[in-house]
């Protein structure tokens, strides 16, 4: 480009900025006159917070009331979770009493009672059960609790959780709020360090990537254990066939991702730390201790395994748990110690309704500027705090940078922004279609199963959830805008279902055949984020690699 081509270009830009600026600021100035609080219409005939730390029977009080009641809905974090209440529910009431409605999934939406997760949980209804309170303080989730709290209209609420979520209910609900602390009904010890070959079955072995579980399962199966593995990038009833293999005793060890510290019920006697340190989308952190203490608390389950013991790896080149904070966890999921500082405010972030944009040039101005406002005007509320926009931010700016944006009516982008899809190229995808005269997507291509596919089982397993994760991003998207949708919401189920059995079926040799974890050119182990050690690679050893791109794993 020439040098006066280019001076133009740049004060071009320049000015553009200045402009969005300028934009912005307007905006802010109109939204700070019109900003509402969100709020509930109508006091709640009862507040009941289930408190304490994990194993202390929490949730079955507020389900039990749920049941009685017969109408309401029930709202947790994680896909498991929503479905393992609908399950539950489900084997105690009538026929089509119980729906389903997640991401991927809807089952009889119309029920009365809806198991759902937090962030589709309707605002209004008879009884709230909202699950896992404590993840109010998840950064990128937590709006969803939030929002629930300060404006969803129930006529009861049971709200189950940690007890470090005491503060922030206290704030939003004043003297209406009864607490009831619970105590775990299983006792929890601290069971000090084991090697790999003093791992017992009826473990749960704990490291924070997909491949460090499967070099832990390969390694703990050469012992003569049966191992499989849970973690995020498993589809749901993948997931679900191995926790039911486990809870049969057709399995020894399962070696997990921190999904295990969100709810999901399992009579494992020991919870067994490999590390306790993780990614979590920015930068390598130790764990909270109470992050910790609701992983540890896993241990032991009343009725099934009356002992828990928590416990730290070692010998395992590249992963290290702290074993004192692995302790003080045993203390706070067993009471004895607090499980860190309370949480005192909410998040919450706005509807397509309270950013008053009428085109998508308006929409990216109003998305700052409500912040700017909302800082202002939740300084009276001293609860609630505005949520990071930073993810819906992102995303608008990929759709931009595609060059779509500015062809989409206001919701189409906005849903688009907002929508549960773990990819923005399938997002971005959409957006093309919808720019592009309003095409259907092209119906997923499931490469693990095609005729004649050949692989290592290693590249099998990745394949499958690829397939498995687009299907389940097709399904997410057609539901939003079901006129692109590329196939009926029950052929793409049925399709990840394939693909998950496809996972299932080569999950066990993917384990055993992986290269992680081991030098392909000595045999020695090596970190499980490698597959050569650093002495025949020459480089000084090193912390593994952070995550590249998107949001980070989604539980």
């Amino acid at each position: 480009m020439e040098p006066v081509r280019r001076s133009e270009a740049k004060a071009a830009a320049a000015q553009a900025r200045r402009d969005r600026q300028d934009a912005t600021a307007d905006t802010a100035r109109a939204m700070l006159e019109a900003f509402r609080m969100p709020e509930r219409r109508d006091a709640p005939l009862s507040v009941v917070a289930h408190l304490g730390p994990t194993n202390s029977g929490k949730s079955h009080d507020a389900l039990a009331l749920l049941a009685e009641e017969g109408a309401g809905t029930y709202a947790a974090p994680l896909r498991l979770l929503a479905h393992e209440a609908y399950q539950r529910l489900a084997a105690r009431l009538p026929a089509g009493q119980v729906g389903l409605l997640t991401g991927e999934e809807r089952i009889n939406p119309q029920a009365p009672i809806i198991c759902c997760t937090t962030e589709l949980a309707p605002m209004a209804g008879h009884v709230l059960v909202l699950d896992e309170i404590h993840w109010i303080d998840d950064p990128e989730r937590g709006w969803a609790w939030g929002r629930l709290l300060a404006a969803a209209n129930y006529r009861h609420h049971r709200l189950v959780g940690a007890l470090n979520a005491e503060p922030v209910l206290h704030r939003a609900y004043g003297d209406a709020l009864e607490v009831r602390r619970h105590q775990r009904l299983v006792e929890l010890r601290w069971g000090g360090t084991v090697e790999l070959t003093g791992v017992e079955p009826g473990s749960l072995v704990v490291a924070f990537s997909r491949k460090a579980v499967l070099a832990l399962a390969r390694d703990l199966g050469a012992t003569g254990l049966r191992t499989a593995v849970l973690y995020g990038a498993l589809p749901p009833a993948a997931r679900r066939v191995v926790v039911e293999r486990f809870m049969a005793g057709e399995l020894d060890v399962l070696c997990v991702t921190d999904v295990i510290g969100h709810g999901i019920n399992l009579p494992a006697r020991t919870v067994v730390m490999a590390e306790t340190s993780k990614y979590d989308g920015q930068r390598r952190r130790a764990l909270h201790r109470w992050e910790l203490a609701q992983i540890v608390g896993r241990a032991g389950r009343f009725g099934l395994a009356e002992e828990g013991i928590a416990a730290v790896l070692r010998g395992v080149p590249g992963l290290d748990a702290n074993a004192t904070l692995v302790r003080q966890a045993v203390e706070a999921a067993g009471g004895q110690r607090s499980a860190g500082p309370g949480i005192e405010t909410a998040p919450i972030r706005p509807t397509l309704t309270d950013l008053e944009a009428a085109t998508p040039a308006e929409l990216f101005a109003a998305v700052e500027a409500w912040q700017l406002a909302a800082r202002d005007r939740l300084s009276s509320h001293p609860w609630l705090r505005a949520a990071p926009l930073t993810s819906v931010q992102q995303r608008l700016d990929a759709l931009r940078h595609a060059g779509v944006a500015e062809q989409l009516e206001v919701d189409e982008l906005w849903r688009l922004a907002t929508m549960s899809v773990d990819s923005n190229d399938l997002v971005v995808e959409l957006a093309t279609n919808l720019a592009g005269g309003r095409r259907r997507l092209a119906p997923p291509r499931l490469h693990s199963l095609e005729p004649g596919g050949t692989g290592s089982a290693e590249q099998l397993l990745e394949w499958a959830e690829r397939d498995a994760a687009r299907v389940r991003g097709l399904a997410a998207l057609g539901r939003a805008f079901p006129a692109l949708a590329a196939d009926d919401p029950a052929n793409l189920l049925a399709a990840e279902d394939r693909a998950a059995e496809r996972i299932v079926d080569v999950l066990p040799a993917a384990i055993a055949q992986t290269s992680f974890g081991r030098c392909g050119s000595c045999g020695r182990g090596c970190p499980p984020w490698a597959n050569v050690c650093d002495r025949c690679s020459g480089r000084t050893p090193r912390l593994p690699p952070p995550r590249r791109g998107g949001r980070g794993p989604r539980r």
